[in-house]
């Protein structure tokens, strides 16, 4: 292999470890939702992540005044060498609803939605800011409420939950720390998430491929001359 079919090889592994760095993550919790790591932090993790942002605890107040009760902080952690996040997590028996308050990686509120999954499969969600696909069908209602009026937020949300049980649907709301993980894992697992993840995993995985075809032709070509 002459120097510059090697320099070849040695930058098409260079592109299949930049991509696949990026990709693999994202593409086994599409393909393996159960090698996503879910937990809640413990009690001094959890005081010093609510004290770390006023608007945090202005935030937390506000779904507190909606009949939210706190359940920790719940960390999520992707496969292999993925990113990991962090949410405020509560919950409203009267609402039929879990709430999330995602966290910026130094502790200020990114996003909140709120969330009811049924029984068997499907949910009732709903996002406070317009990005993400929204659906509406027999057991699966996602909908974008761009608002910062978290009474907004709770009353779209709970006015879709009543009219899935109109429809028969059996909610599967356990509001507890062991029933929010449940919930979470049922959430990637579902197949709304599938769909929504597709498009933003499609572009990485084909520069996964494309670097893994430009490998095999590298390391190929001088063989077959």
């Amino acid at each position: 292999m002459s120097p510059l079919e090697l320099a070849l090889v040695c930058v098409a592994i260079g592109l299949v470890l930049l991509t696949g760095r990026s990709i693999l993550p994202d593409l086994l919790t599409l393909v393996q939702p159960s090698r996503l790591r879910c937990w809640f932090l413990d009690a001094e993790q959890e005081a010093k992540t609510l004290g770390a942002s006023p608007l945090l605890e202005e935030c937390l107040q506000g779904l507190k005044v909606q009949h939210f009760f706190l359940l920790g902080i719940k960390a999520e952690k992707l496969p292999l060498w993925g990113k990991d996040y962090r949410e405020v997590a509560l919950a409203a028996r009267d609402h039929s609803a879990f709430a999330s308050i995602v966290l910026h990686p130094f502790g200020a509120p990114a996003s909140v939605y709120l969330y009811t999954p049924l029984r068997g499969g499907g949910m009732v969600f709903t996002r406070d800011y317009a990005r993400g696909p929204q659906t509406e069908s027999d057991r699966l209602s996602v909908r974008n409420v761009p608002t910062e009026d978290l009474e907004k937020l709770v009353s779209d949300h709970r006015a879709r939950v009543e009219a899935m049980r109109a429809r028969g649907a059996v909610l599967d709301l356990r509001p507890s720390q062991a029933g929010r993980l449940d919930a979470t894992r049922a959430f990637y697992a579902s197949e709304y998430f599938r769909r929504a993840a597709m498009p933003h995993i499609i572009p990485g995985l084909a520069g996964f491929v494309v670097s893994l075809i430009l490998l095999l032709w590298a390391v190929l070509a001088p063989l077959l001359k």
